[in-house]
Protein backbone atom coordinates (compact mmCIF):
# COMPACT_ATOMS: atom_id res chain seq x y z
CA UNK A 1 0.00 0.00 0.00
CA UNK A 2 2.84 2.32 0.92
CA UNK A 3 4.55 1.58 -2.39
CA UNK A 4 1.38 2.43 -4.31
CA UNK A 5 0.99 5.74 -2.45
CA UNK A 6 4.64 6.60 -3.15
CA UNK A 7 4.18 5.88 -6.86
CA UNK A 8 1.04 8.03 -7.07
CA UNK A 9 2.84 10.89 -5.35
CA UNK A 10 5.74 10.65 -7.79
CA UNK A 11 3.35 10.54 -10.74
CA UNK A 12 1.44 13.62 -9.49
CA UNK A 13 4.69 15.54 -9.10
CA UNK A 14 5.63 14.58 -12.64
CA UNK A 15 2.23 15.75 -13.92
CA UNK A 16 2.62 19.01 -12.06
CA UNK A 17 6.01 19.56 -13.62
CA UNK A 18 4.65 18.67 -17.06
CA UNK A 19 1.65 20.98 -16.61
CA UNK A 20 3.93 23.81 -15.54
CA UNK A 21 6.12 23.24 -18.57
CA UNK A 22 3.07 23.25 -20.87
CA UNK A 23 1.76 26.42 -19.22
CA UNK A 24 5.14 28.15 -19.51
CA UNK A 25 5.38 27.10 -23.16
CA UNK A 26 1.89 28.41 -23.92
CA UNK A 27 2.66 31.66 -22.11
CA UNK A 28 5.86 32.10 -24.13
CA UNK A 29 3.95 31.42 -27.36
CA UNK A 30 1.23 33.90 -26.37
CA UNK A 31 3.73 36.62 -25.45
CA UNK A 32 5.68 36.00 -28.66
CA UNK A 33 2.46 36.15 -30.70
CA UNK A 34 1.50 39.43 -29.09
CA UNK A 35 4.96 40.88 -29.72
CA UNK A 36 4.81 39.80 -33.38
CA UNK A 37 1.27 41.20 -33.76
CA UNK A 38 2.28 44.46 -32.08
CA UNK A 39 5.35 44.77 -34.29
CA UNK A 40 3.33 44.04 -37.45
CA UNK A 41 0.59 46.48 -36.36
CA UNK A 42 3.11 49.29 -35.97
CA UNK A 43 5.05 48.28 -39.08
CA UNK A 44 1.88 48.63 -41.16
CA UNK A 45 1.33 52.06 -39.61
CA UNK A 46 4.91 53.28 -40.09
CA UNK A 47 3.74 55.66 -42.80
CA UNK A 48 1.30 57.29 -40.37
CA UNK A 49 4.03 57.67 -37.76
CA UNK A 50 6.40 59.16 -40.34
CA UNK A 51 3.89 61.80 -41.45
CA UNK A 52 2.84 62.49 -37.86
CA UNK A 53 6.47 63.11 -36.89
CA UNK A 54 6.70 65.87 -39.50
CA UNK A 55 3.92 67.92 -37.91
CA UNK A 56 3.83 69.75 -34.61
CA UNK A 57 1.26 68.95 -31.97
CA UNK A 58 0.85 68.32 -28.25
CA UNK A 59 2.96 65.60 -26.63
CA UNK A 60 1.21 62.25 -26.96
CA UNK A 61 1.28 59.60 -24.24
CA UNK A 62 1.69 55.88 -25.09
CA UNK A 63 -1.56 54.09 -25.98
CA UNK A 64 -3.93 56.98 -25.11
CA UNK A 65 -2.22 59.71 -27.15
CA UNK A 66 -3.75 63.12 -26.41
CA UNK A 67 -6.98 61.69 -24.99
CA UNK A 68 -6.49 63.50 -21.66
CA UNK A 69 -6.80 66.83 -23.49
CA UNK A 70 -10.35 65.80 -24.38
CA UNK A 71 -11.46 64.56 -20.97
CA UNK A 72 -13.83 66.53 -18.78
CA UNK A 73 -16.91 68.57 -19.62
CA UNK A 74 -17.99 69.51 -23.13
CA UNK A 75 -16.82 73.05 -22.32
CA UNK A 76 -13.35 71.75 -21.39
CA UNK A 77 -13.15 69.69 -24.58
CA UNK A 78 -13.93 72.69 -26.80
CA UNK A 79 -11.65 75.01 -24.84
CA UNK A 80 -8.71 72.60 -25.01
CA UNK A 81 -9.26 72.00 -28.72
CA UNK A 82 -9.07 75.77 -29.38
CA UNK A 83 -5.90 76.07 -27.29
CA UNK A 84 -4.26 73.29 -29.32
CA UNK A 85 -5.32 74.86 -32.63
CA UNK A 86 -3.94 78.25 -31.56
CA UNK A 87 -0.64 76.83 -30.31
CA UNK A 88 0.56 75.15 -33.50
CA UNK A 89 0.57 75.83 -37.23
CA UNK A 90 -2.17 74.16 -39.28
CA UNK A 91 -2.36 71.22 -39.78
CA UNK A 92 -1.88 70.19 -36.13
CA UNK A 93 -1.11 66.57 -35.28
CA UNK A 94 -3.31 65.03 -32.57
CA UNK A 95 -3.50 61.41 -31.40
CA UNK A 96 -6.73 60.13 -29.89
CA UNK A 97 -5.72 56.73 -28.64
CA UNK A 98 -4.11 55.02 -31.62
CA UNK A 99 -6.03 57.16 -34.11
CA UNK A 100 -4.22 59.98 -35.90
CA UNK A 101 -5.96 63.29 -36.58
CA UNK A 102 -4.81 66.46 -38.31
CA UNK A 103 -6.64 69.62 -37.22
CA UNK A 104 -6.95 72.14 -40.05
CA UNK A 105 -8.15 75.74 -39.78
CA UNK A 106 -6.71 77.64 -42.77
CA UNK A 107 -9.05 78.55 -45.67
CA UNK A 108 -6.84 77.35 -48.55
CA UNK A 109 -6.24 74.01 -46.79
CA UNK A 110 -9.92 73.58 -45.96
CA UNK A 111 -10.80 74.20 -49.60
CA UNK A 112 -8.48 71.36 -50.68
CA UNK A 113 -9.82 68.93 -48.08
CA UNK A 114 -13.50 69.74 -48.54
CA UNK A 115 -13.30 69.31 -52.31
CA UNK A 116 -11.09 66.23 -52.37
CA UNK A 117 -12.72 62.93 -53.43
CA UNK A 118 -10.35 61.34 -50.91
CA UNK A 119 -11.95 63.18 -47.98
CA UNK A 120 -15.67 62.64 -48.59
CA UNK A 121 -16.05 59.78 -46.12
CA UNK A 122 -17.24 60.76 -42.67
CA UNK A 123 -14.92 59.66 -39.89
CA UNK A 124 -15.83 56.53 -37.93
CA UNK A 125 -16.45 58.80 -34.92
CA UNK A 126 -19.77 59.61 -36.57
CA UNK A 127 -20.89 56.00 -36.29
CA UNK A 128 -21.88 57.00 -32.75
CA UNK A 129 -24.45 59.33 -34.34
CA UNK A 130 -26.11 56.49 -36.24
CA UNK A 131 -28.23 55.54 -33.23
CA UNK A 132 -30.10 58.82 -33.83
CA UNK A 133 -29.92 59.66 -37.54
CA UNK A 134 -29.16 56.20 -38.90
CA UNK A 135 -27.23 56.52 -42.14
CA UNK A 136 -28.97 59.60 -43.48
CA UNK A 137 -27.06 62.27 -45.43
CA UNK A 138 -25.06 63.36 -42.37
CA UNK A 139 -23.48 59.98 -41.62
CA UNK A 140 -24.00 58.02 -44.86
CA UNK A 141 -21.15 56.22 -46.62
CA UNK A 142 -20.02 57.93 -49.82
CA UNK A 143 -21.96 55.71 -52.30
CA UNK A 144 -25.19 56.09 -50.32
CA UNK A 145 -24.58 59.80 -49.76
CA UNK A 146 -24.07 60.40 -53.50
CA UNK A 147 -27.29 58.59 -54.39
CA UNK A 148 -29.41 60.25 -51.72
CA UNK A 149 -27.91 63.72 -52.17
CA UNK A 150 -28.72 63.66 -55.89
CA UNK A 151 -32.33 62.76 -55.10
CA UNK A 152 -32.77 65.11 -52.14
CA UNK A 153 -31.18 68.33 -53.49
CA UNK A 154 -34.10 69.21 -55.83
CA UNK A 155 -36.47 69.14 -52.84
CA UNK A 156 -34.81 72.37 -51.65
CA UNK A 157 -35.68 74.37 -54.77
CA UNK A 158 -36.69 78.01 -54.39
CA UNK A 159 -40.37 77.48 -55.18
CA UNK A 160 -40.70 74.91 -52.39
CA UNK A 161 -38.81 77.18 -49.98
CA UNK A 162 -41.04 80.14 -50.86
CA UNK A 163 -44.09 78.06 -49.92
CA UNK A 164 -42.59 77.54 -46.47
CA UNK A 165 -42.42 81.27 -45.63
CA UNK A 166 -46.06 81.26 -44.55
CA UNK A 167 -45.25 78.55 -42.00
CA UNK A 168 -42.20 80.47 -40.78
CA UNK A 169 -44.38 83.51 -40.14
CA UNK A 170 -47.34 81.72 -38.55
CA UNK A 171 -45.15 79.91 -36.04
CA UNK A 172 -43.12 83.06 -35.37
CA UNK A 173 -46.35 84.89 -34.50
CA UNK A 174 -47.10 82.14 -31.96
CA UNK A 175 -43.60 82.68 -30.55
CA UNK A 176 -44.41 86.38 -30.13
CA UNK A 177 -47.46 85.38 -28.09
CA UNK A 178 -45.50 82.90 -25.98
CA UNK A 179 -42.87 85.51 -25.12
CA UNK A 180 -45.57 87.66 -23.51
CA UNK A 181 -45.22 85.32 -20.50
CA UNK A 182 -41.69 86.60 -19.79
CA UNK A 183 -42.00 90.29 -20.68
CA UNK A 184 -40.49 92.43 -17.94
CA UNK A 185 -39.65 89.42 -15.77
CA UNK A 186 -35.87 89.55 -16.15
CA UNK A 187 -33.51 86.96 -17.58
CA UNK A 188 -34.72 83.66 -19.02
CA UNK A 189 -33.36 81.05 -21.42
CA UNK A 190 -34.76 82.12 -24.79
CA UNK A 191 -33.78 78.78 -26.36
CA UNK A 192 -36.63 77.16 -24.39
CA UNK A 193 -39.10 79.18 -26.46
CA UNK A 194 -37.26 79.42 -29.79
CA UNK A 195 -36.50 75.68 -29.98
CA UNK A 196 -40.19 74.87 -29.69
CA UNK A 197 -40.97 77.36 -32.43
CA UNK A 198 -38.36 75.86 -34.77
CA UNK A 199 -39.61 72.38 -33.93
CA UNK A 200 -43.12 73.38 -34.98
CA UNK A 201 -41.66 74.88 -38.16
CA UNK A 202 -39.62 71.80 -39.02
CA UNK A 203 -42.48 69.40 -38.28
CA UNK A 204 -44.75 71.37 -40.61
CA UNK A 205 -42.23 71.78 -43.43
CA UNK A 206 -40.49 68.41 -43.15
CA UNK A 207 -43.43 66.14 -42.40
CA UNK A 208 -46.65 68.14 -42.62
CA UNK A 209 -47.34 67.35 -38.96
CA UNK A 210 -48.63 69.80 -36.38
CA UNK A 211 -47.20 69.03 -32.94
CA UNK A 212 -48.04 72.35 -31.24
CA UNK A 213 -44.74 72.26 -29.36
CA UNK A 214 -45.11 75.94 -28.46
CA UNK A 215 -48.52 75.66 -26.86
CA UNK A 216 -48.43 72.13 -25.45
CA UNK A 217 -45.74 70.16 -23.61
CA UNK A 218 -43.56 68.42 -26.23
CA UNK A 219 -40.66 66.20 -25.27
CA UNK A 220 -39.02 66.08 -28.70
CA UNK A 221 -36.65 68.99 -27.96
CA UNK A 222 -35.48 67.35 -24.72
CA UNK A 223 -34.94 64.01 -26.46
CA UNK A 224 -32.92 65.58 -29.29
CA UNK A 225 -30.79 67.71 -26.95
CA UNK A 226 -29.98 64.83 -24.64
CA UNK A 227 -29.19 62.53 -27.56
CA UNK A 228 -26.63 64.98 -28.95
CA UNK A 229 -25.03 65.51 -25.53
CA UNK A 230 -24.50 61.76 -25.08
CA UNK A 231 -23.35 61.37 -28.67
CA UNK A 232 -20.65 64.06 -28.34
CA UNK A 233 -19.47 62.68 -25.00
CA UNK A 234 -19.06 59.23 -26.54
CA UNK A 235 -17.13 60.63 -29.48
CA UNK A 236 -14.48 62.30 -27.34
CA UNK A 237 -14.21 59.95 -24.36
CA UNK A 238 -11.91 57.36 -25.85
CA UNK A 239 -12.95 54.40 -23.68
CA UNK A 240 -16.59 54.95 -24.68
CA UNK A 241 -15.61 54.07 -28.27
CA UNK A 242 -15.73 50.41 -27.26
CA UNK A 243 -19.28 49.06 -27.21
CA UNK A 244 -18.62 46.61 -24.39
CA UNK A 245 -17.52 49.49 -22.11
CA UNK A 246 -20.15 52.03 -23.20
CA UNK A 247 -22.93 49.46 -22.85
CA UNK A 248 -22.05 49.04 -19.18
CA UNK A 249 -22.88 52.69 -18.48
CA UNK A 250 -26.21 54.33 -17.69
CA UNK A 251 -25.60 56.59 -20.71
CA UNK A 252 -26.02 53.63 -23.07
CA UNK A 253 -29.47 52.83 -21.75
CA UNK A 254 -30.50 56.49 -21.84
CA UNK A 255 -29.14 56.89 -25.38
CA UNK A 256 -31.10 53.87 -26.61
CA UNK A 257 -34.23 55.19 -24.91
CA UNK A 258 -34.17 58.67 -26.48
CA UNK A 259 -33.24 57.20 -29.87
CA UNK A 260 -36.26 54.90 -29.78
CA UNK A 261 -38.57 57.78 -28.86
CA UNK A 262 -37.24 59.92 -31.72
CA UNK A 263 -37.54 57.05 -34.21
CA UNK A 264 -41.04 56.09 -33.10
CA UNK A 265 -42.18 59.67 -33.60
CA UNK A 266 -40.86 60.10 -37.14
CA UNK A 267 -41.34 56.46 -38.15
CA UNK A 268 -45.07 56.59 -37.46
CA UNK A 269 -45.46 59.71 -39.61
CA UNK A 270 -43.42 58.22 -42.48
CA UNK A 271 -45.54 55.06 -42.53
CA UNK A 272 -48.84 56.95 -42.38
CA UNK A 273 -47.86 59.44 -45.13
CA UNK A 274 -46.57 56.71 -47.44
CA UNK A 275 -49.69 54.61 -47.05
CA UNK A 276 -51.85 57.66 -47.76
CA UNK A 277 -49.91 58.45 -50.94
CA UNK A 278 -50.04 54.83 -52.13
CA UNK A 279 -53.79 54.76 -51.52
CA UNK A 280 -54.19 57.96 -53.51
CA UNK A 281 -52.20 56.49 -56.44
CA UNK A 282 -54.26 53.29 -56.28
CA UNK A 283 -57.50 55.26 -56.46
CA UNK A 284 -56.24 57.29 -59.41
CA UNK A 285 -55.54 54.08 -61.35
CA UNK A 286 -59.00 52.72 -60.58
CA UNK A 287 -60.59 56.08 -61.39
CA UNK A 288 -58.31 57.95 -63.88
CA UNK A 289 -60.62 60.97 -64.00
CA UNK A 290 -59.62 61.68 -60.40
CA UNK A 291 -56.28 62.95 -61.66
CA UNK A 292 -58.09 65.86 -63.35
CA UNK A 293 -60.26 66.76 -60.40
CA UNK A 294 -59.21 69.92 -58.63
CA UNK A 295 -57.87 69.27 -55.15
CA UNK A 296 -57.38 71.73 -52.32
CA UNK A 297 -53.97 73.37 -52.64
CA UNK A 298 -51.55 71.82 -50.18
CA UNK A 299 -47.98 72.65 -49.33
CA UNK A 300 -45.50 69.95 -50.34
CA UNK A 301 -43.33 68.90 -47.44
CA UNK A 302 -39.83 67.44 -47.54
CA UNK A 303 -41.22 64.01 -46.69
CA UNK A 304 -44.00 64.23 -49.29
CA UNK A 305 -41.47 64.99 -52.01
CA UNK A 306 -39.26 62.10 -50.95
CA UNK A 307 -42.23 59.71 -50.95
CA UNK A 308 -43.22 60.82 -54.46
CA UNK A 309 -39.65 60.44 -55.70
CA UNK A 310 -39.42 57.04 -54.03
CA UNK A 311 -42.62 55.76 -55.61
CA UNK A 312 -41.43 57.10 -58.97
CA UNK A 313 -38.28 55.01 -58.88
CA UNK A 314 -35.95 56.29 -56.16
CA UNK A 315 -37.01 53.28 -54.07
CA UNK A 316 -36.44 54.61 -50.57
CA UNK A 317 -37.39 52.11 -47.89
CA UNK A 318 -39.46 53.31 -44.91
CA UNK A 319 -36.30 53.16 -42.82
CA UNK A 320 -34.33 55.29 -45.31
CA UNK A 321 -37.14 57.84 -45.38
CA UNK A 322 -37.18 57.93 -41.59
CA UNK A 323 -33.40 58.35 -41.44
CA UNK A 324 -33.46 61.32 -43.82
CA UNK A 325 -36.37 62.91 -41.97
CA UNK A 326 -34.61 62.35 -38.62
CA UNK A 327 -31.47 63.96 -40.03
CA UNK A 328 -33.45 66.94 -41.32
CA UNK A 329 -35.36 67.27 -38.06
CA UNK A 330 -32.21 67.31 -35.92
CA UNK A 331 -30.20 69.42 -38.35
CA UNK A 332 -33.02 71.86 -39.06
CA UNK A 333 -34.67 72.30 -35.67
CA UNK A 334 -31.96 72.57 -33.05
CA UNK A 335 -29.45 74.35 -35.26
CA UNK A 336 -31.76 77.16 -36.38
CA UNK A 337 -33.06 77.50 -32.81
CA UNK A 338 -29.50 77.89 -31.55
CA UNK A 339 -28.60 80.44 -34.21
CA UNK A 340 -31.75 82.49 -33.62
CA UNK A 341 -31.04 82.46 -29.89
CA UNK A 342 -27.45 83.62 -30.40
CA UNK A 343 -28.69 86.41 -32.69
CA UNK A 344 -31.12 87.59 -30.00
CA UNK A 345 -28.24 87.63 -27.48
CA UNK A 346 -26.07 89.69 -29.86
CA UNK A 347 -28.93 92.13 -30.42
CA UNK A 348 -29.39 92.37 -26.67
CA UNK A 349 -25.67 92.96 -26.14
CA UNK A 350 -25.32 95.65 -28.83
CA UNK A 351 -28.29 98.00 -28.65
CA UNK A 352 -27.15 100.19 -31.56
CA UNK A 353 -27.09 97.14 -33.85
CA UNK A 354 -30.50 96.08 -32.54
CA UNK A 355 -31.85 99.54 -33.42
CA UNK A 356 -30.52 99.26 -36.98
CA UNK A 357 -32.15 95.85 -37.47
CA UNK A 358 -35.44 97.14 -36.05
CA UNK A 359 -35.40 100.17 -38.34
CA UNK A 360 -34.70 98.02 -41.40
CA UNK A 361 -37.55 95.63 -40.54
CA UNK A 362 -39.95 98.53 -39.98
CA UNK A 363 -38.92 100.14 -43.28
CA UNK A 364 -39.65 96.90 -45.14
CA UNK A 365 -42.77 95.67 -43.31
CA UNK A 366 -44.30 98.52 -41.39
CA UNK A 367 -45.76 97.87 -37.95
CA UNK A 368 -47.96 94.81 -38.52
CA UNK A 369 -47.76 93.32 -42.03
CA UNK A 370 -46.56 89.69 -41.91
CA UNK A 371 -43.33 88.76 -43.65
CA UNK A 372 -43.67 87.59 -47.26
CA UNK A 373 -41.18 85.92 -49.60
CA UNK A 374 -40.38 89.15 -51.40
CA UNK A 375 -39.42 90.81 -48.11
CA UNK A 376 -36.65 88.43 -47.13
CA UNK A 377 -34.15 89.65 -49.71
CA UNK A 378 -34.63 93.20 -48.42
CA UNK A 379 -33.35 92.37 -44.94
CA UNK A 380 -29.79 93.19 -45.97
CA UNK A 381 -28.45 94.42 -42.63
CA UNK A 382 -30.23 91.65 -40.71
CA UNK A 383 -28.49 89.12 -42.96
CA UNK A 384 -25.11 90.64 -42.10
CA UNK A 385 -25.97 90.42 -38.40
CA UNK A 386 -26.92 86.76 -38.79
CA UNK A 387 -23.71 85.99 -40.68
CA UNK A 388 -21.52 87.72 -38.10
CA UNK A 389 -23.30 85.78 -35.36
CA UNK A 390 -22.64 82.55 -37.24
CA UNK A 391 -18.98 83.50 -37.52
CA UNK A 392 -18.60 83.84 -33.76
CA UNK A 393 -20.91 80.95 -32.92
CA UNK A 394 -20.79 78.36 -35.74
CA UNK A 395 -23.37 75.70 -34.99
CA UNK A 396 -20.97 72.94 -36.03
CA UNK A 397 -17.64 74.06 -34.50
CA UNK A 398 -15.75 71.13 -36.01
CA UNK A 399 -16.23 68.50 -38.71
CA UNK A 400 -14.28 65.26 -39.11
CA UNK A 401 -13.50 63.35 -42.32
CA UNK A 402 -11.65 60.10 -42.95
CA UNK A 403 -8.77 60.27 -45.45
CA UNK A 404 -8.89 57.38 -47.95
CA UNK A 405 -5.87 58.41 -50.08
CA UNK A 406 -2.98 60.79 -49.44
CA UNK A 407 -3.89 64.47 -49.86
CA UNK A 408 -1.19 67.05 -50.51
CA UNK A 409 -1.50 70.45 -48.88
CA UNK A 410 0.81 73.44 -49.26
CA UNK A 411 2.93 72.49 -46.24
CA UNK A 412 2.10 68.85 -45.49
CA UNK A 413 0.75 65.58 -46.80
CA UNK A 414 -2.29 64.18 -45.02
CA UNK A 415 -1.83 60.41 -45.21
CA UNK A 416 -4.44 57.79 -45.98
CA UNK A 417 -5.67 56.12 -42.80
CA UNK A 418 -5.65 59.35 -40.79
CA UNK A 419 -8.57 61.72 -40.25
CA UNK A 420 -8.95 65.46 -40.64
CA UNK A 421 -10.65 67.71 -38.12
CA UNK A 422 -11.92 70.78 -39.97
CA UNK A 423 -11.93 73.25 -37.11
CA UNK A 424 -14.52 75.82 -38.22
CA UNK A 425 -14.50 77.74 -34.95
CA UNK A 426 -10.72 78.21 -35.03
CA UNK A 427 -11.06 79.39 -38.64
CA UNK A 428 -13.72 81.94 -37.67
CA UNK A 429 -11.57 83.32 -34.84
CA UNK A 430 -8.32 83.54 -36.81
CA UNK A 431 -7.00 87.11 -36.35
CA UNK A 432 -5.14 86.91 -39.67
CA UNK A 433 -8.50 86.59 -41.42
CA UNK A 434 -10.73 88.43 -38.98
CA UNK A 435 -8.89 91.34 -37.30
CA UNK A 436 -9.99 91.75 -33.67
CA UNK A 437 -11.95 88.47 -34.03
CA UNK A 438 -13.97 88.76 -30.80
CA UNK A 439 -15.44 92.10 -31.91
CA UNK A 440 -19.02 91.83 -33.20
CA UNK A 441 -19.06 93.72 -36.49
CA UNK A 442 -21.75 92.91 -39.09
CA UNK A 443 -19.98 95.14 -41.63
CA UNK A 444 -17.40 92.39 -42.07
CA UNK A 445 -20.03 91.00 -44.46
CA UNK A 446 -20.37 94.05 -46.67
CA UNK A 447 -19.81 92.88 -50.29
CA UNK A 448 -16.51 94.74 -50.59
CA UNK A 449 -15.21 93.14 -47.37
CA UNK A 450 -16.31 89.65 -48.39
CA UNK A 451 -14.49 90.08 -51.71
CA UNK A 452 -11.18 90.58 -49.85
CA UNK A 453 -11.34 87.20 -48.10
CA UNK A 454 -10.77 83.66 -49.27
CA UNK A 455 -14.17 82.05 -50.06
CA UNK A 456 -13.46 79.36 -47.45
CA UNK A 457 -12.95 81.88 -44.64
CA UNK A 458 -16.57 81.56 -43.46
CA UNK A 459 -17.97 78.03 -43.32
CA UNK A 460 -20.95 77.73 -40.96
CA UNK A 461 -22.63 75.47 -43.52
CA UNK A 462 -19.40 73.58 -44.35
CA UNK A 463 -18.15 73.66 -47.95
CA UNK A 464 -17.48 71.51 -50.99
CA UNK A 465 -19.78 68.79 -52.33
CA UNK A 466 -20.64 67.45 -48.86
CA UNK A 467 -21.82 70.77 -47.46
CA UNK A 468 -25.17 71.42 -45.78
CA UNK A 469 -28.14 70.92 -48.12
CA UNK A 470 -30.31 73.56 -46.47
CA UNK A 471 -28.48 76.92 -46.08
CA UNK A 472 -31.20 78.81 -47.98
CA UNK A 473 -33.90 77.21 -45.85
CA UNK A 474 -32.04 78.13 -42.67
CA UNK A 475 -31.40 81.75 -43.67
CA UNK A 476 -34.99 82.30 -44.81
CA UNK A 477 -36.41 80.79 -41.61
CA UNK A 478 -34.10 82.87 -39.39
CA UNK A 479 -34.86 86.13 -41.17
CA UNK A 480 -38.61 85.55 -40.97
CA UNK A 481 -38.51 84.66 -37.26
CA UNK A 482 -36.20 87.48 -36.12
CA UNK A 483 -38.04 90.10 -38.19
CA UNK A 484 -41.37 89.01 -36.71
CA UNK A 485 -40.18 89.07 -33.10
CA UNK A 486 -38.10 92.26 -33.15
CA UNK A 487 -41.08 94.41 -34.13
CA UNK A 488 -42.76 93.52 -30.84
CA UNK A 489 -39.88 93.27 -28.36
CA UNK A 490 -36.64 94.94 -27.33
CA UNK A 491 -33.91 92.58 -26.11
CA UNK A 492 -31.26 92.84 -23.42
CA UNK A 493 -28.86 90.33 -21.87
CA UNK A 494 -26.71 89.77 -18.81
CA UNK A 495 -23.78 88.96 -21.08
CA UNK A 496 -21.69 92.09 -21.52
CA UNK A 497 -18.94 90.82 -23.83
CA UNK A 498 -18.40 87.92 -26.23
CA UNK A 499 -15.91 86.42 -23.78
CA UNK A 500 -18.61 86.31 -21.09
CA UNK A 501 -20.37 83.58 -23.08
CA UNK A 502 -18.70 80.33 -22.05
CA UNK A 503 -19.26 77.76 -24.77
CA UNK A 504 -19.57 73.99 -24.98
CA UNK A 505 -20.04 71.63 -27.89
CA UNK A 506 -22.05 68.44 -28.27
CA UNK A 507 -21.95 68.34 -32.06
CA UNK A 508 -23.66 71.72 -31.80
CA UNK A 509 -22.23 74.83 -30.17
CA UNK A 510 -24.12 76.04 -27.08
CA UNK A 511 -23.55 78.45 -24.17
CA UNK A 512 -22.71 76.69 -20.91
CA UNK A 513 -25.01 78.97 -18.90
CA UNK A 514 -27.85 79.06 -21.42
CA UNK A 515 -29.10 81.66 -23.88
CA UNK A 516 -29.71 84.40 -21.32
CA UNK A 517 -32.09 87.08 -22.55
CA UNK A 518 -34.62 89.58 -21.22
CA UNK A 519 -37.44 91.13 -23.26
CA UNK A 520 -39.50 94.28 -22.99
CA UNK A 521 -42.44 95.44 -25.09
CA UNK A 522 -41.68 98.14 -27.62
CA UNK A 523 -43.69 101.28 -27.15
Amino acid sequence: MKEIATKILKDSKLITVLNKNVFDTLLIILVFTLIVWYAQYHWKRKKLYAFAAKRNGPFALPFIGNALHFAGSNHDILSNALKIANSYDSPVRVWLGQKLFFAISKPHQLEVIMNSPNALEKDELYKHAEAIGGTGLFTASVPKWKRHRKIIMPTFNQKILDDFVEVFCEESQILVKQLEKVVGKGTFNVFHYVSRCTLDIICETAMGVTVDAQTTDSDYVKWANRAMEIMFTRMFVIWYHYDFIFNLTSLAKEYADVAKKLHDFTGAVVKERRMAYQQKMKESKERPEALFEEEPKTRKTFLQQLIELSEAGANFTDEELREEVDTFMIAGSDTTASMNSFVFIMLGMFSEIQDKVYEEVMDVLGSDRPVECKDLIKFVYLERVIKETMRLFPVGPLLVRAITEDIELDNAVIPAGSSVVMFIMALHLDPEIWPNPKKFNPDRFLPEEVAKRHPYSWLPFSGGPRNCVGPKYAMMAMKALIATVIRKYRFSTEYKTIDDIKLKADLMLKPVDGYKLAVELRE
